[in-house]
């Protein structure tokens, strides 16, 4: 069992499942590592962003190349907080502490918005 494996069965806040999100601009290319933003809509029909560095989004040979044409579909590791809310909706904390531009980590999406 690797290290990742013994986490998860000790913790049930590991990411359990990935919320299918886009990635719409790079921020920043400058420096090391790159930063982009990244966007999902709330299932009240809000847009949200998150700014933060490549390795949070991609694992490196991930990376969309420079000249990537945008949007890149991308999927967020989340962990389910709640599930059967009305609407068929499902309440999510975002993993890697990621949070949006107003600073929450915690969203409430569709369902079909969730992979488990």
């Amino acid at each position: 069992m690797d290290s990742h494996s013994a986490d998860a069965a000790e913790d049930d806040s590991w990411p359990t499942a990935q919320l299918v999100a886009e990635a719409t601009r790079w921020v920043d290319r400058d420096h090391y590592p790159w930063v982009a933003e990244v966007v999902f809509t709330d299932a009240g029909g809000v847009r949200h962003s998150i700014i933060d560095k490549t390795p949070l989004f991609w694992d490196d040979e991930d990376v969309p190349e420079a000249d990537a044409e945008f949007p890149v579909p991308l999927y967020l590791y989340a962990v389910v907080l709640e599930r059967d809310l009305p609407g068929d909706r499902i309440r999510v904390a975002i993993d890697h502490r990621s949070v949006n531009d107003e600073g929450y980590g915690e969203f409430i999406v569709e369902a079909h918005q969730v992979i488990e």
